[in-house]
């Protein structure tokens, strides 16, 4: 069963795991009952992925759907998660995955988000 997004923290550093808490505040403040499919980083940026529309509804699987009349709601409440989504991700690109100091993202192969510090070779 998917589940909110602080079970998800150890798929990324634990620079972004401030980001991803207040990630989980703002999405709880818009459906208490969101559920996230993957957290990983990709391309040195965060990828949240949520279940939405009829896919995040309790009870979908066997058939139990939400009224036609709650359809608009999902579809704004859906809407108003990607945003905030969308935010977060956008916003991985400047704080080191490592430390979550400001970062930049760096490398020609494998790209990560790391500050001065995390990105010297030790």
């Amino acid at each position: 069963m998917p589940e909110h997004i602080p079970a998800h923290l150890d798929a990324v550093g634990p620079g972004w795991h401030p980001l991803l808490l207040r990630l989980h505040e703002q999405l709880l403040a818009v459906n208490p009952d969101y559920r996230v499919q993957q957290v990983k980083e990709k391309y040195g940026t965060l990828r949240i992925y949520l279940l939405t529309g009829l896919m995040r509804y309790p009870g979908w699987e066997t058939g139990n759907l939400p009224e036609p009349h709650d359809e608009e709601r999902y579809k704004r409440e859906d809407e108003a998660a990607r945003r905030l989504v969308h935010a977060a991700e956008e916003e991985s690109a400047r704080i080191c995955e490592s430390c979550g100091n400001p970062g930049e993202t760096r490398g020609n192969s494998w790209l990560k988000t790391l500050c001065d510090d995390c990105a010297t070779p030790r």
